[in-house]
């Protein structure tokens, strides 16, 4: 009783937990009777019999135990699995590291950048929170969650969380597009305020919708990114054919393609659908 009660109104509310979990959970959010939700609310709720007068057996025991302590441990874990979606949410769609050390520091950085030019209200509050040097990583991330759903996420309801992820996404683009603002036509900021420099990447074509991305270079990603320029270097290079034009036009449509993925991955985020 003390562990289920002491946990968060989002827990008790969720059903974005195994079917066991949140059976347990119910007949200990509900009980009224102690000797009934040891004897027979718990047991049922973990798929064994009621426990009457007689001695139960050992095997029995140990099920109706071990299903509990699962049960329980699965009910403690759903804020901190809803914390950790939304982080990766929020790394995902801002294109930043899941770490949330390095996703904070980043997330601020470019929101320095971008927090002069942003008029759109929708946005301003968002970068004005994600700005914020005086929060440590964890509180920005409780901060941001809250500004996108109206409420802090220890009251959320499932369907607060289905409306954080749309209004991300909606802030991701808004986001993007100021930061594609900001990039000097000379070649980019060059890393403004300490945060990885960003690169604008833009395809056109008639008859087809532009498409824009705005990509920061991290120090840590360096490698990786080196890396795979080589090999698609290396790989165009290849035959006599390989005419710079040939090259260029070829990693253009690659371009094109990649960046339409990326907005059908977009929408399929945006589209306020429940989470199973």
């Amino acid at each position: 009783m003390r562990r289920v009660l002491a946990l968060p109104p989002y827990t008790r509310r969720t059903c974005r937990i195994d079917a066991a979990a949140r059976k347990v959970r119910d007949a200990v959010v509900q009980a009224r009777e102690p000797a009934q939700l040891l004897f027979e609310d718990l047991p049922a709720a973990c798929g064994c019999s009621s426990i009457g007068a007689e001695p139960i057996g050992r095997e029995q025991r140990e099920r109706f135990t071990e299903s509990l302590r699962v049960a329980l441990d699965g009910i403690e874990r759903a804020y901190p699995a809803l914390l950790d979606r939304t982080r990766v949410s929020i790394a995902r769609d801002l294109s930043l590291p899941e770490a949330p050390a390095e996703l904070a520091a980043e997330l601020r950085s470019r929101s320095r950048r971008i927090r002069e030019i942003t008029v759109d209200p929708s946005l301003a509050g968002f970068v004005l929170r994600a700005a914020d040097e005086a929060l440590d990583p964890d509180d920005l991330l409780i901060s941001l969650r809250a500004q996108l759903a109206d409420r802090p996420p220890h009251e959320w309801t499932d369907a607060d969380e289905d409306r954080f992820d749309v209004r991300l996404a909606d802030v991701a683009r808004r986001f993007r597009n100021a930061e594609a603002l900001r990039i000097a036509p000379d070649g980019g900021d060059g890393g403004l305020d300490g945060g990885p420099p960003l690169v604008r990447l833009a395809v056109a074509r008639r008859g087809r919708p532009e498409q824009e991305r705005v990509l920061s270079l991290r120090v840590a990603d360096a490698p990786r990114i080196d890396a795979l320029r080589e090999r698609m270097l290396a790989a165009l290079g290849e035959g006599a054919t390989a005419a710079p034009d040939d090259a260029l036009t070829a990693l253009a449509l690659a371009a094109e393609t990649l960046m339409e993925r990326a907005a059908d991955d977009d929408g399929h985020h945006d589209d306020g659908g429940g989470h199973e």
